[in-house]
């Protein structure tokens, strides 16, 4: 047996309703901490502090560009309470 670790899954649903500014709400049973927002492609995401989000809370980033879904893919960084670091990209 191996001594890996399972799976991680994502805990993030992204929000696209609310455009332009969109959301993540975490899914998890844990609170997630040092969320921070980034883009990959064009379009512009202000900047901000870091924040924390408990469970089944929502951080809310607003967004701006035209045809995000072209070619822009929003990547969300945070820390686990055990303090190992993941980030995903979602889609527009």
């Amino acid at each position: 047996m191996s001594d890996l670790p399972f799976a991680y899954p994502v805990p993030w649903l992204f929000i696209r309703e609310h455009a332009p500014t969109y959301g993540v709400k975490n899914g998890s049973l844990e609170t997630l901490r040092h969320v921070s927002f980034s883009l990959i492609g064009p379009g512009a995401v202000p900047a901000h502090a870091p924040v924390s989000v408990e469970p089944g809370g929502i951080a809310w980033v607003p967004i701006s560009g035209s045809e995000l879904a072209r070619a822009t893919l929003l990547v969300v960084r945070w820390r686990r309470e055990n303090g190992d670091e993941y980030l995903w990209r979602a889609a527009f």
